[in-house]
């Protein structure tokens, strides 16, 4: 899942997330770094500084996440909501890797 986070500073319940969740700085509006706001319930709190194009890695466990982007640009949020095969996801096995593009 990707959830768009506008700079407007609201705070947002992503609800409990189990796996691994990515909060990336889309520099869209362009700006500097990006100051978001995240509670993970039961792990912490912090206030974060990214830069524009880089991300940030955490792992909930299960808990609740809660973000807030204090700005100036929007973040996204990426993170999976079941763990599903390749083949789950509609992907088709090849033979081998192409040579062209």
């Amino acid at each position: 899942m990707v959830v768009n986070i506008s700079p407007d500073g609201r705070a947002y319940s992503l609800g409990k997330i189990n796996s691994t969740m990515h909060v990336y700085n889309t520099n869209n509006p362009p700006g500097r770094v990006t100051n978001y706001d995240i509670t993970i319930t039961s792990m912490f709190y912090r206030s974060v500084d990214v830069l524009p194009g880089h991300s940030d890695q955490y792992a909930p466990n299960d808990n609740a996440v809660y973000i807030q982007n204090n700005g100036p640009s929007k973040l996204q949020v990426l993170y999976v909501e079941e763990l599903i095969s390749p083949e789950d996801a509609g992907w088709k096995e090849v033979k081998k890797m192409p040579k062209k593009f």
